[in-house]
């Protein structure tokens, strides 16, 4: 074995040089090393003076972002807590929104709303064009340029796109939100300002050529209409931090009533009183906000109608191509409760009288009546021309596209699995409550016609006849359209 030790060749069988067998060594022995030793003792040292930490803790320290003023996070990096964080968040969660929105829009250009929206265009353009050629006389612009003018004035509504889960996590941040409400109540005062200032230019030249030297002159006018949008914006959202929902609910209703009283003031009496008038109503608007107690930042409610918000637009989306929607939002409409109660008590009805409250309360209804009114008031105007009849039609058509989202009502509910209902009764249930409402909405807006029944009866029953037979045909497409939908589900 001393052999096999220290054999006649003298090999030295010591594990080599920087193995375990080295760190036995003598300090002489390692004399040539001591100087790196020192050097890596002063490479220690910081590079500012201090202590550097060793190799394996410097390492560490670099993959941690340095400090900057205390905060843990690396230069250039938003703080969420502060006011562009804040700011910063609400972008990024409407960027997260409009994500989910536009992918959808080739499908919704490709089902014929590009072709709708220009021949919507093109008949207003001619009908814009009648009207100021074959002016009338006697025709109640004082009266028709306010009831456009004072609903857009009054309309606020602002998305903050609030999430449920703030209540937790941005509530001790509750004293800085004004940074991430700010964007979301520009953005709602200059999108309506700008819709509302559209719609006055576009009816100035008719007012100015029935009232030629009213004082309500264009500039003016203008500025009215930037200052009451400012001020019943502030109102709207001073309601949402109500802490009482009534009191929420009767400045809503002064709110509308001023934004009328405002806008009849100006166009009906003279600047110096109508400007005294619009201040002075302003003025006790404002200062009657300030009485009622209010939330700092009203976390529910304004959950509650950005979900409601969110879900609008969502199902505005599934009129052109099936998309996951929000909850519904219920409205209590107690003056339409006794809605279905003449829907015969049997099984394969049963679908029906559900849907028939479900339209009842549902945000459908509302849509459906908002298009009603507006078409009543513009054939009004347009009643005296086969014009009149092409609107007519336009507005049952896009009342028909609304309606197709009858069929989406309760689509992913289970229970309407489980209970023993005929397997076409949905469809029979959509398809009749359509044609009902079609029908209803085709003969309030056929109205006005009735004024030119005795000079042109012609004009008014064959604009009739078409409205029943285009609400006939929407039905039919919307049959066969559901029809297919059903076998693709099957």
């Amino acid at each position: 074995m001393s052999g096999r030790d220290s054999g006649s060749g003298g090999e030295d069988r010591r594990p080599s040089a920087g193995g375990p067998a080295e760190g036995r060594r003598s300090p002489a022995s390692r004399g040539g090393t001591a100087g790196e030793t020192h050097s890596r003792a002063e490479d220690a040292r910081t590079e500012n003076g201090g202590i550097k930490a060793p190799t394996g803790a410097r390492f560490a320290a670099e993959q941690r972002p340095p400090a900057v003023s205390g905060l843990p996070w690396a230069p250039g990096t938003i703080a969420p807590m502060t006011a562009e964080g804040m700011a910063a968040l609400r972008g990024k969660r409407r960027s997260v929104f409009l994500g989910r929105i536009l992918p959808y829009t080739p499908y919704i250009i490709q089902s014929g709303l590009a072709v709708c929206t220009l021949l919507l265009l093109i008949l207003f353009s001619a009908w814009y064009t009648s009207l100021l050629q074959n002016m009338r006389e006697g025709l109640p612009i004082r009266w028709i340029l306010p009831a456009l003018l004072f609903p857009l004035a009054a309309w606020s509504s602002f998305r903050t796109y609030l999430r449920p889960a703030d209540t937790v996590f941005l509530l001790p941040l509750e004293t800085k939100m004004k940074a991430y409400f700010a964007p979301a109540w520009r953005a709602g005062v200059v999108g309506k300002l700008l819709v509302t200032w559209l719609v006055l230019l576009v009816a100035w030249p008719v007012y100015i050529r029935v009232q030629p030297g009213d004082h309500a002159n264009l500039w003016l006018s203008l500025a009215l209409l930037l200052g009451l949008k400012l001020l019943f914006a502030y109102g709207a959202w001073q309601e949402h931090r109500m802490v009482s929902s009534r009191q929420a609910d009767l400045f809503a209703l002064l709110r509308w009533l001023l934004a009328a009283a405002a806008v009849l003031a100006w166009f009906w009496l003279t600047l110096l009183p109508a400007a005294s008038a619009i201040a002075a109503g302003a003025a006790l608007y404002a200062l009657a906000l300030r009485f009622p107690a209010k939330h700092r930042v009203p976390w529910e409610r304004l959950i509650a109608v950005e979900r409601a918000q969110a879900g609008r637009a969502m199902r505005m989306l599934a009129w052109f191509v099936d998309v996951p929607t929000e909850d519904p939002r219920v409205h209590r409409r107690s003056f339409l409760s006794g809605a279905g109660k003449s829907v015969p008590w049997k099984r394969e009805e049963a679908y029906r009288f559900l849907l028939t409250k479900s339209f009842v309360r549902g945000d459908l209804l509302g849509m459906a009546a908002r298009l009603s009114v507006v078409g009543f008031v513009l054939l009004l105007l347009a009643r005296v021309s086969w014009l009149g009849g092409a609107l007519l039609l336009l507005f049952i058509f896009l009342i028909g596209v609304q309606l197709n989202g009858l069929r989406r009502i309760h689509a992913d509910s289970l229970w309407l699995s489980l209970y023993p209902i005929p397997e076409d009764s949905r469809r029979r249930a959509g398809l009749h409550l359509m044609i009902r409402v079609l029908l209803i909405a085709a003969v309030f807006m056929w109205l006005p016609f009735l004024l030119t029944l005795p000079s042109d009866p012609m004009l008014a029953i064959g604009v009739l006849a078409a409205a029943l037979v285009l609400a006939w045909l929407m039905r039919s497409s919307a049959e066969r359209k559901w029809r297919k939908l059903e076998d693709e589900d099957d």
